[in-house]
């Protein structure tokens, strides 16, 4: 089966590249922020970051993305920059984070991001699209695409998809015009034909709700934690390097849509232990029976970001 989904991605290739299949533009510049693989690549932190950074600027970013695993159909205003007016149900987990963490920043999310965009400007709700999970939607035209890249992953075997993790070959990085690598501690930085930027991850806290929790009253007491993301371990090892022991480890898989029997689970044991998540899982945790729980909240650090915005805005140029 990976060697199907290899000819029709190269299938695929041939036919943007000849303009048999058209690239649509839209009216505002578009910067796209993407991946090879499944995921776990600290994709959301940099969109959220980027949002931020042109808001900053005086620009009024509109953050396009897919809405994985949304209950609704065709397009959905989820943000317009003073957070969600929808339910995560309804958008899907990771525009709601980014709907709420990046403020005065509007979110549309559909599955054809060209659309998606249409509604945007119809709307008035921006200026300049952050295009989300966007590097194989090749039906919208970007000025900018950006790849984030784990340097471990990078360095195993490239597996296709459905056998694999890659959505496509690792060749198809040369269409990027840069690259954004995840810092891993330990993990060799693989050289890259383009412009290439460090991304490491920072720690904001320990939050119960929007209320933030002083380290000291968690450190060396167990908690249970537990994550429905792409690369859990990542998240596990956070919270241990803030000197916070684990006493119970809960794993599911990525999107995860908790129910009463996972909530009954993650409860399971000694009432004195808190419980801690990841900032995605706590927004789908909202509406569940759970509620005394905490969540780690992370966001991404360049070192270089305004050599990556130099490069951002020569392309819009």
């Amino acid at each position: 089966m990976s060697s199907v989904f290899r000819l029709l991605l190269q299938t695929r290739e041939k036919l943007y590249k000849s303009g048999v299949i058209p690239t649509n533009r839209l009216h505002h510049p578009v910067v796209s922020i993407g991946n090879l693989t499944l995921g776990g690549t600290g994709k959301t932190p940099l969109v959220i970051a980027l949002a931020n950074r042109l808001r900053n600027e005086g620009l009024r970013p509109v953050v396009l993305s897919r809405g994985y695993r949304r209950t609704t159909k065709g397009c959905l205003i989820v943000s317009r920059g003073d957070g969600p007016i929808v339910t995560w149900q309804e958008s899907g987990d990771e525009p709601f984070l980014i709907a709420r963490r990046a403020r005065r920043v509007s979110v549309v999310v559909g599955a054809d991001r060209f659309e998606a965009g249409r509604l945007a400007e119809q709307n008035d709700l921006g200026n300049i699209f952050l295009l989300d999970d966007g590097f194989q939607h090749r039906g919208l035209f970007r000025n900018v695409d950006i790849v984030t890249v784990d340097p471990v992953e990078w360095s195993e075997d490239e597996k296709l998809l459905p056998r694999g993790r890659w959505r496509e070959p690792k060749s198809g990085i040369e269409r990027a015009h840069a690259v954004c690598i995840q810092s891993r501690t330990g993990a060799a930085v693989p050289e890259f034909h383009m412009p290439t930027f460090q991304v490491n991850t920072a720690i904001e806290g320990i939050f119960e709700n929007d209320r933030q929790i002083e380290l000291e009253s968690l450190r060396g007491r167990p908690v249970v934690a537990f994550a429905g993301i792409a690369k859990p371990e990542r998240f596990f090892n956070s919270v241990e390097d803030l000197g916070i022991p684990i006493s119970r480890r809960i794993q599911f898989r990525d999107h995860h849509e908790y129910n009463a029997r996972d909530v009954a689970e993650i409860a399971t044991g000694a009432e004195c232990e808190p419980r801690i998540t990841t900032e995605k899982d706590a927004v789908r945790l909202e509406d569940t029976s759970l509620s005394n729980f905490l969540h780690l909240r992370i966001s991404a650090n360049i070192p270089e970001f305004d050599r990556l915005m130099e490069l951002i805005h020569s392309r819009l140029r």
